[in-house]
């Protein structure tokens, strides 16, 4: 009843955006090709120079014609689970633990990260309980810190609610440290951003896209699209509730 109370009043709300940040109305023009029901979810990884045409949804990114590499995923599934269950697998960020990935490099499922915490703040970074469903109505950013099984080192992100409705679920994420490897910065802040959207299309039947810009801040970032396809690949199983080490992976 409290979840149903809640998402109920912050149906109509719209977030407020900062400034040089793009209108949450620019989630209307979202139209992605999803897979049939229950298939494997379609895949897009391009890299997109300046003013070139880019996947739906690129507008709800700041600078959006700037030079990126874009991943999409985008699929129709069957789930009985509530806009406010699937918000609250957003917030539960200590069950990131068990997730596993497909290496291309070991051919063998893996543990994407080693840690993972909702923290207070990004300045005192105090590990805290997992958010609750208030939690992430509620106006104002969340963050966690995860530290990554390939590079071992913590990284804080963002996590904003944006345009909550009972049958719509939008969760934008960005990693708010820089990701370094051999003191070398593979992505400056907000390099690593994701807009997920599920929508509830009918009873039962759940859309599922997520949209991720990936900014590379050195060529030791690049050529890993396989990499990236497969940890994307992961969290949406994990957010939509399908094992994450099911056969076969997204991209070997």
């Amino acid at each position: 009843m409290i979840k149903a109370v809640l998402l109920s009043v912050l149906a109509g709300l719209v977030v407020m955006t900062q400034p040089g940040q793009p209108d949450p109305d620019c989630l209307g023009t979202v139209r992605p090709q999803y897979a049939p029901l229950n298939s494997p979810p379609n895949i897009g990884f391009a890299r997109v120079a300046s003013g070139q045409p880019t996947a739906p949804g690129t507008g709800c990114f700041s600078n959006p014609d700037a030079p990126a590499t874009w991943l999409t995923v985008a699929s129709l599934v069957t789930s009985t689970e509530s806009a406010a269950a699937l918000m609250e697998r957003f917030g539960a960020i200590s069950k990131l633990l068990p997730v596993q990935y497909w290496s291309t490099t070991e051919h063998q499922w893996r543990p994407m990260v080693s840690a993972a915490a909702a923290i207070v703040s990004s300045d005192s970074r105090q590990p805290r309980a997992d958010f609750s469903l208030a939690e992430l109505l509620a106006p104002g950013d969340r963050y966690y810190s995860l530290t990554d099984t390939r590079s071992g080192r913590p990284t804080v992100y963002r996590l904003r609610v944006r345009s909550p409705r009972s049958t719509v679920v939008t969760v934008d994420i960005a990693n708010v440290d820089s990701i370094k490897q051999w003191g070398i910065t593979l992505y400056a802040p907000d390099g690593l951003h994701t807009l997920y959207i599920l929508q509830q299309r009918a009873p039962g039947i759940w859309a599922y896209y997520s949209i991720t810009r990936l900014l590379p801040g050195s060529f030791l970032a690049e050529g890993h699209d396989k990499s990236y396809i497969n940890r994307a690949v992961a969290l949406y199983r994990y957010l939509v509730g399908i094992p994450t080490n099911t056969e076969p992976p997204a991209a070997r």
